[in-house]
């Protein structure tokens, strides 16, 4: 009787432990993948509101699976408005699954107001060899002025001027001061106009422009300030010669002009190829970099800057002059 018993719990406990914690696995819901994307684009700046003193950074990344090959542009030149003080690239490196890579560009307004960064084209090839492209959306900027808050409430408690008052006065006094101003405004403009023709007589008979610019780049690149390691001074030089070119060729005020300002007046010239405006636009940008950011060229960069310049010279002078050798 004792063993019937003890047979029987000995088989109820085994049934109990038959329980098996893979069958409860089974019956548990499988858990569903999220799918990753092939490929992303972000666009952004740090800060969307600044003044003109603080500087927005400009991000435009890309998140691609390997395999893909992937194209950034280089947005400089559509960030209309803003100077451009400093850029880099960062990768690509790898992110979990995916590559990432960078491009950032550091922005500066000189005048306070409304500005966009336009949107950006990215093209990319696909694993299947299938030429692609994603937008990125613009960005809206606000830049303020950079007066601190104590000066601009100094100008909010500037007093109202007083309401003129009737005097009695001799006017002999104003009539001839009024006279002599007349005068000598008169003198100022039969002087000017007297320079200006002087230098329109003395432009008749200099130099074509090409000529002047291609012997200012070979005096230049005799003085050899690349070997001595004063690569900013040699491109101070550089933009001045080809800026000169494109008053003298365009009539252009090109070397006062910022490259912000210069930009859109090269963009409407009829005379230059879009050859030669792409090249043109180029070389400004890059030699700001190296000029006002201290980027430092190499060798390849310095050489192909003074190669931009004679090219655009052989595109845009008159075309009945024959081309000169680089």
């Amino acid at each position: 009787m004792k063993k019937n018993v003890f047979s029987c719990l000995l088989l109820f406990l085994l049934s109990i432990a038959g329980c098996s914690p893979d069958k409860d696995m089974e019956k548990g819901e499988t858990v569903e993948e999220v799918q990753i994307p092939s490929i992303e684009v972000k666009a952004q700046t740090d800060r969307t509101t600044a003044t003109t003193s603080e500087t927005i950074t400009f991000t435009l990344s890309v998140l691609y699976s390997p395999g893909i090959k992937v194209r950034l542009p280089e947005p400089g030149s559509k960030i209309a408005g803003l100077r451009v003080v400093d850029f880099g690239e960062d990768g690509p490196v790898n992110m979990d699954t995916r590559l990432v890579y960078k491009k950032w560009y550091a922005l500066r307004a000189d005048i306070a107001g409304t500005y966009i960064i336009p949107s950006m084209n990215i093209s990319y090839t696909d694993t299947d060899n299938t030429e692609k492209k994603l937008e990125t959306p613009q960005i809206f900027l606000e830049v303020k002025s950079g007066a601190s808050d104590d000066e601009e409430k100094q100008l909010e408690d500037i007093i109202d001027i007083k309401p003129l008052q009737e005097t009695n006065r001799d006017l002999t006094l104003f009539i001839i001061a009024g006279s002599a101003a007349i005068i000598a405004s008169l003198i100022v403009i039969c002087v000017l106009f007297y320079l200006r023709k002087k230098r329109q007589r003395r432009q008749e008979i200099q130099k074509p422009a090409h000529v002047l610019a291609l012997e200012a780049l070979d005096n230049l690149k005799k003085e050899k300030l690349i070997e001595k390691g004063v690569v900013r001074e040699h491109y101070f030089r550089l933009s001045d010669i080809f800026r000169r070119y494109i008053e003298n060729r365009f009539n252009l005020r090109a070397v006062e002009s910022t490259t912000q300002e210069l930009l859109p007046e090269i963009t409407k010239l009829d005379a230059m190829t879009e050859s030669a405006r792409s090249t043109t636009l180029e070389f400004l940008l890059h030699s700001d970099m190296v000029k006002f950011a201290k980027y430092p060229p190499t060798q390849e960069e310095i050489d192909k800057s003074h190669q931009e310049i004679v090219t655009v010279i052989n595109e845009t002078k008159q075309e009945n002059e024959q081309k000169l050798e680089t």
